[in-house]
C-alpha cells in the first residue's frame, strides 16, 4: 500500500494517478488537510483494478463524498473496503453513496464513522446492504438513534461471513440499546462496545421535539392546570 500525504489541490490528481500505478489496488488518503473529494473524483473513475479505498478524515464534506462515490459507481467492481470516516458527511450524501454501495457487491468493510448521517442517512444506505458480503460496519458517532441503529443491525445481522458492527457514541435510547442486544443475543461477539453511546440523547431531544410540536391550545390547557392546581392549594390552606 503507498501512503500519500497531499499539500497542494493543484496536484491531487497529478499524485494520485501516479500513486495508484505503482500501487498494490490500495488507494490511502486519509489526513489530508484539503478536500479532495471533487478532484479525485477525475482521477479514480478509471481504476478499476481499486480493492481498497481509504479517504477518512480528508474534507470530503458531502459535495466530496458524492463526486467521489458517483465516480466509482461503474469502476472498481472487485473493491473490498472503503473508508470515508470523519468527512462531514451528512443525510444529502446517502442516496449517493447507498447507490455506489449497491453496485459493489464484494464489499466487506464499509467504515463511514464521525459523520453525521443520523437515522434518515443510515437507513438510506441500509438499503444498499442487502446484496453486499459485508463483514464490518462501522457507523459510529453518527448521531444515530434508536430507529437507525436497529434497522442497520437487522440488516449486518442476517449475513453469514459477518463479523463487527461498531455503532457506539450515538444516541440510541436504552430501549433501542435492549433490542439490539436481543438481535445479537445468539453472537454478541459480533456487536461492539457501545460503552460511548448516550442513551439520554434521543430522550432529550424527543422531550424538546414534543414541546417545540405543543401548540397554542396545548400552551392554554396547561396553564390553565398550573392555575387549577394553584387555586386548590390556596383554598387548602
Amino acid at each position: 500500500m503507498v501512503e500519500t500525504s497531499l499539500t497542494n489541490e493543484d496536484t491531487i490528481e497529478e499524485n494520485a494517478i501516479e500513486t495508484c500505478t505503482h500501487m498494490n489496488r490500495q488507494l490511502y488518503l486519509s489526513d489530508n488537510n484539503i478536500k479532495v473529494g471533487v478532484s479525485m473524483s477525475k482521477a479514480v473513475s478509471s481504476f478499476n483494478f481499486l480493492t481498497v479505498i481509504t479517504l477518512s478524515y480528508t474534507n470530503l464534506e458531502n459535495g466530496g463524498a458524492i463526486a467521489l462515490v458517483n465516480a466509482l459507481k461503474n469502476s472498481a467492481p472487485s473493491l473490498q473496503v472503503i473508508e470515508m470516516a470523519g468527512n462531514n458527511i451528512t443525510y444529502e450524501a446517502a442516496p449517493a453513496i447507498a447507490v455506489f454501495l449497491a453496485a459493489k457487491r464484494h464489499l466487506k468493510k464499509l467504515n463511514l464513522s464521525e459523520n453525521n448521517l443520523k437515522d434518515e442517512g443510515c437507513l438510506e444506505i441500509v438499503k444498499s446492504m442487502d446484496g453486499l458480503e459485508l463483514e464490518y460496519v462501522d457507523m459510529s458517532f453518527n448521531d444515530l438513534r434508536r430507529e437507525g441503529a436497529l434497522g442497520l443491525a437487522r440488516v449486518v445481522i442476517k449475513k453469514e461471513s459477518f463479523k463487527m458492527l461498531n455503532i457506539d457514541g450515538n444516541m440510541i435510547s436504552i430501549k433501542g440499546i435492549e433490542e439490539i442486544k436481543e438481535i445479537f443475543k445468539k453472537c454478541s461477539k459480533l456487536l461492539g462496545p457501545l460503552d460511548k453511546n448516550d442513551p439520554l440523547g434521543e430522550e432529550n431531544e424527543d422531550h424538546e421535539e414534543s414541546e417545540g410540536n405543543m401548540d397554542g391550545d396545548d400552551l392554554r390547557e396547561n396553564l390553565e392546570d398550573i392555575e387549577d392546581e394553584f387555586v386548590s392549594v390556596f383554598i387548602f390552606y
